[in-house]
């Protein structure tokens, strides 16, 4: 899955970025979320996407114009949390708020604030209680 020219990743992931189809350099992400809800991975992890000690991830759409349908945002939170459990320190952030960047990106309409609030509420709930999940299903075999 890795580009023949990707660099490998220096450091720990450190944020999930956040970006929208109007994005330069679309080759450079991890994963893609389609309009249907769909997630694929695109590049492998451990290669460096857009920026360093980040997962980029690409939602198709222009969210300057338009908003991201329920699908997407439902599989975005789906893949947060499947990230999460892989780096319990990822902190969920938008391209916009990358130091030294000129960008909307992920686009005006795009509900930024409230995935944020989701995340730092929500996410961690998620987290704990699936692994707890797997824990009791781990312990419910001895």
């Amino acid at each position: 899955m890795s580009l023949p020219d990707a660099k490998p990743r220096r450091g720990g992931v450190k944020f999930a970025l956040l970006h929208h189809g109007g994005c330069d350099g679309t080759e450079r992400f991890h994963y893609r979320v389609d309009g249907a809800g769909r997630w694929r991975a695109a590049l492998d992890e451990e290669a460096r996407g857009q920026h360093p000690r980040t997962i980029d991830v690409l939602l198709e759409g222009d969210f300057d114009r338009d908003m991201p349908s329920d699908s997407q945002m439902e599989a975005v939170k789906r893949l947060l949390l499947e990230l999460k459990l892989r780096y319990p320190l990822l902190v969920v952030g938008a391209h916009r708020q990358v130091r030294g960047e000129r960008t909307t990106c992920p686009g005006r309409r795009f509900p930024m604030r409230a995935l944020a609030a989701w995340a730092q509420r929500d996410l961690l709930a998620q987290r704990d209680a699936r692994l707890a999940a797997d824990v009791e299903r781990q312990y419910s075999r001895i």
